[in-house]
């Protein structure tokens, strides 16, 4: 039996119920990426009349020779324990990219090589998918991404949060003590989170500028989250901001000014009842109440003063979220600079989180971190930030290449179409 092409609706049927289902395998990622001049192909498998095995294949033309690059992202959607149907079904993959031009075939299945907990040491006893490595190796791909420090088309690395069988409350205490303490802070002080609506659009996009240039990623522009917005059903796309609401923040900061001065003024008057401890002890005591009392001062101007220049709802930063499948993708966002002091995007995680446990997510997925987990690694404070709400590190097996033409293939490898919508670390070369 030879692939078939299917059309979009009995793909997408097969896509979401399969094991390996991913926001990048369907016809709705197939629409975005046309935007980009990339051309689809819904290629399916069939044993005894039921599909087995499929794929979503991305082509786009070489600027030189008329020949194409064949992608087919985050996949192949198939059994790889079933060593049979991987070696026909690629056979056949291989044939029709050969028939259309193909000069090489690239796949990166969503798939994990070793089972890693959240400081990225292996699992004993944990799953190791080196098999599948070099099953794929045989019918003729070469493992071209086993490596943190190559720059490959997408992460390799990632960070989350598996949301199966366990209560709210359960993935609550398995979070950092300072994180729970800082969401807590932040909702008695006005800080939230909430769905953003599609106008809104220029605002998320005025602070992904501002993450990009910080941290050296794609910047994105408004044509590009609205072509998201288009291809996707409405659902699975979140825009999420967090917000400060500076007038429910004063009313918390005078109540708890109030309370710690009174707390002051009480042990002043009462030091020979407190001298159960010794002298050097309530020196100490009193020293940090009293900064204590000056550190609330200070943020009751700081949020005097946003209240005067920037009214009663503030912007504090987003997240751009895919909702697709088994899963909740914090695909890329950030927090705008002034406001990164009040550790806003610990909240927006904590009640996203939230919200995909309450509506029924098995993983929350922080997405992309280095792989890189020595402390003087660039990118080691994104994934610290990360591993503060639990989960654990996940390692994909990397990226695969079927040489066609292998002349072509060593000229033009390095020139693979820039593929927009994926990376968000893109480290400068002095950081490589």
């Amino acid at each position: 039996m030879m692939v078939i092409e299917l059309k979009k609706q009995e793909f997408d049927s097969f896509a979401e119920s399969h094991p390996h289902n991913n926001f990048q395998q369907n016809s709705y990622w197939a629409k975005f990426m046309e935007k980009d001049g990339w051309h689809p192909y819904f290629l399916g498998y069939k044993e005894k009349g039921k599909l087995v095995a499929a794929t979503l294949l991305l082509s786009q033309d070489t600027k030189f020779f008329k020949k194409r690059y064949f992608y087919a992202p985050r996949g192949f959607l198939i059994d790889y324990q079933k060593e049979e149907l991987v070696k026909v079904f690629t056979k056949e993959v291989i044939q029709f990219v050969k028939e259309k031009k193909g000069i090489y075939l690239k796949i990166d299945p969503y798939l994990s090589w070793h089972e890693r907990d959240k400081n990225g040491e292996l699992q004993k006893g944990g799953k190791d998918n080196s098999p599948i490595i070099k099953l794929l190796e045989e019918v003729g791909f070469i493992h071209v991404g086993d490596d943190f420090k190559r720059n490959m088309i997408q992460p390799r690395w990632l960070y989350a949060i598996d949301l199966r069988n366990k209560s709210f409350e359960m993935l609550e205490k398995e979070m950092g003590d300072k994180t729970r303490q800082i969401v807590h802070r932040n909702k008695r002080e006005g800080i939230r989170s909430r769905f953003l609506k599609k106008k809104e659009i220029e605002s998320f996009v005025s602070i992904m500028k501002e993450t990009s240039e910080k941290y050296h990623t794609i910047e994105y522009t408004n044509h590009y989250y609205e072509d998201f917005i288009e291809s996707f059903p409405e659902e699975a796309i979140k825009m999420v901001g967090v917000e400060l609401h500076p007038k429910e923040a004063l009313e918390e900061i005078e109540r708890e000014l109030q309370e710690q001065k009174q707390a002051y003024y009480n042990r002043a008057f009462q030091k020979e009842v407190v001298l159960h401890m010794n002298e050097k002890e309530f020196l100490e005591k009193e020293k940090q109440q009293e900064e204590l009392i000056q550190s609330l001062e200070k943020r009751k101007e700081a949020y005097q003063l946003a209240l005067q220049e920037n009214g009663e709802e503030i912007l504090l930063g987003g997240y751009f979220l895919i909702c697709y499948g088994n899963e909740v993708i914090a695909l890329h966002g950030g927090v705008f600079e002034e406001w990164k002091k009040l550790d806003a995007s610990i909240t927006l995680h904590y009640e996203m989180i939230q919200f995909a446990k309450e509506n029924g997510y098995n993983l929350y997925n922080l997405y992309e971190i280095s792989g890189d987990f020595r402390e003087n690694s660039p990118m080691y404070g994104s994934y610290l930030f990360k591993k503060n709400f639990g989960g654990e590190v996940v390692e994909l097996i990397g990226e695969f290449d079927y040489i066609i033409d292998s002349f072509l293939y060593s000229a033009m490898k390095h020139f693979f179409p820039t593929y927009y919508g994926i990376r968000t670390i893109i480290r400068k070369e002095k950081e490589e």
